[in-house]
């Protein structure tokens, strides 16, 4: 049986906004369903990972997404003096920076969406839920709902992707339980406006001000718009403190003589938790339907996109027969020790402000005092440090204090020729590929070398001064704009890298006394073949 759709995307937030149109740069045939008409008007995520900008950077936004720069985090005592301060700029080792954004929602969702559209291999159905799902024979069959008319229609699909938040429905659907962490926490959230940056920014752009007596974040958001997070306190009521007279008091000492406009009020339930699995049969789940985690690192969103970019490249191969079926299984054991340990990262931030006792407060003021003194406050920073994978489509070693590029890779600046600079992002798009540091022997390959390259666009890209040419279309000689390749490879010593479409390392190489550029890529391709289908 032929189904309507290769996939089908249940949920239209951050997550499935980016697996459309990374479904429509794939060229994949996709329904995506929304139950809401219209999109939320008012911010709720605010950061947004380059690692995320990056994986759909190749789709070209029709609209430019507005972001600033984060350049750090203050956690302050209830005197207000600094307890672990930590700035981006502490990571500095290369060129190239991965920064983390603040940009707001509204517009992030607007642009991804009006993006989406311009694919027609995407139906965008809005006012559609998800009402049953049964798999027969490898093909999804779906009952979707329209939420207006209640008209129901049945669609059928070969894999599923459920992406509709915490309150997941595909994951009912599935009779997939949500395992709590147990790290609930009530929180209340004021966004708003300002005519000027609050004096506390002068370093950073967020603080945690870490007094038990009510714990404060405060957040300078892109544009002058701020976000306060408040700590829920013992008698404290939902409606109460969301009326302006009484959260203000809270605010009024960080605000001083800006002029505010508060746009929204809410009051969250901070969770951890953990869908029991992510995939069953080819339906799956991702971002919020799989995996929750406070806010204290803004990693929520980004680790949903992180979801879909990881699946999409493999559905995408499975489905133009370059990978077998198994691949997708490599989705939730690659992905989820990745959340977990993002997730645990992000609990034990929260417990840093969370202390709502006096004499925890004093330990814990103690301890990252001593932390300062002691260790750099950078290996503190979970999102600048880096995560590997679990066992999947790679060989990357644990290394101990490794930053984020040893597993996630960076972009390298290429001068092609005397003039035109581009980044190895571009250079490789979303395919397997090597890098290379100064390689000078013999660049032919041989037929058969050949077409195993070519089944799978595989990219080369040989950063030297040697104007030696290739038989292989796809080997791309460029010269260095800086000693960033340089400085990975001494780093890690190796001679290059091989990149996965994701551009996560699937592994590192060193070619030794090899003068033959054959050598170098069988064994790239032995390398590969222990994982995947060439």
């Amino acid at each position: 049986m032929q189904p309507d759709y290769d996939v089908i995307v249940v949920g239209y937030g951050p997550v499935g906004e980016t697996c459309a149109n990374l479904l429509g740069y794939y060229g994949i045939k996709s329904l995506i369903i929304e139950k809401d008409n219209e999109t939320f008007p008012l911010p709720r995520a605010i950061t947004w990972d380059l690692e995320c900008k990056r994986a759909i950077s190749y789709c070209n936004l029709k609209t430019k997404i507005k972001t600033r720069k984060i350049r750090g985090v203050d956690n302050l005592d209830t005197k207000k003096n600094s307890i672990l301060k930590v700035k981006t700029d502490d990571f500095k080792i290369y060129d190239y920076e991965h920064k983390l954004l603040f940009m707001h929602q509204p517009q992030y969702d607007e642009a991804l969406r009006i993006n989406a559209e311009k694919y027609k291999t995407n139906n965008i159905k809005k006012g559609f839920e998800l009402i049953e799902l049964q798999e027969i024979d490898g093909i999804i069959h779906c009952g979707i709902k329209n939420t207006i008319s209640k008209q129901k229609e049945k669609v059928t699909c070969k894999y599923l992707l459920g992406c509709d938040g915490a309150n997941s429905k595909t994951r009912k659907l599935l009779n997939v339980s949500l395992n709590s962490l147990d790290a609930d926490e009530t929180w209340m959230v004021v966004d708003g406006y300002t005519d000027k940056s609050f004096k506390c920014f002068k370093e950073v752009d967020a603080i945690q001000y870490c007094n038990p007596s009510r714990p404060i974040t405060i957040i300078q958001g892109v544009e002058n718009i701020f976000r306060f997070e408040i700590g829920f306190m013992p008698g404290d009521k939902v409606e109460e403190i969301q009326k302006e007279e009484v959260f203000s008091s809270y605010l009024k000492e960080w605000i001083g003589n800006s002029r505010v406009e508060f746009m929204r009020t809410a009051v969250y339930s901070f969770h951890a938790a953990s869908a029991e699995k992510w995939q069953v049969g080819n339906a799956f789940l991702l971002g919020d339907a799989a995996h929750q985690m406070p806010p204290f690192m803004g990693q929520g969103m980004n680790s949903g996109c992180r979801d879909a970019e990881n699946l999409l490249w493999k559905i995408n191969g499975v489905l133009k027969g370059l990978y077998k079926e198994e691949i997708l299984g490599t989705y939730e054991s690659e992905r989820k020790p990745h959340v977990d340990k993002i997730t645990r990262a992000a609990i034990t931030m929260g417990n840093i402000i969370n202390a709502k006792n006096h004499f925890t407060a004093f330990l814990r003021n103690t301890f990252l005092k001593l932390q300062n003194l002691f260790r750099s406050s950078g290996k503190m920073f979970p999102a600048m440090i880096g995560t590997r994978l679990g066992n999947g489509v790679h060989k990357a070693k644990k290394i101990k204090n490794a930053t984020i590029e040893r597993y996630f890779f960076n972009i390298i600046q290429a001068r092609i020729g005397t003039e035109d600079i581009k980044t190895t992002d571009e250079l490789l798009g979303k395919n397997f590929g090597l890098v290379i540091n100064d390689f000078k022997g013999n660049l032919n390959l041989s037929n058969n070398t050949l077409n195993k390259l070519d089944k799978h666009n595989f990219k080369i890209i040989n950063f030297t001064q040697k104007k030696d040419e290739s038989n292989y279309e796809n080997y791309i000689p460029c010269q260095k704009v800086n000693r960033d390749l340089d400085t990975y490879c001494k780093r890690y010593s190796c001679d290059g890298a091989i990149l996965r479409p994701d551009k996560y390392v699937y592994d590192l190489i060193n070619y030794e006394n090899s003068n033959n550029l054959e050598e170098i890529v069988i064994k790239v391709l032995e390398n590969l073949e222990d994982k995947i289908s060439l």
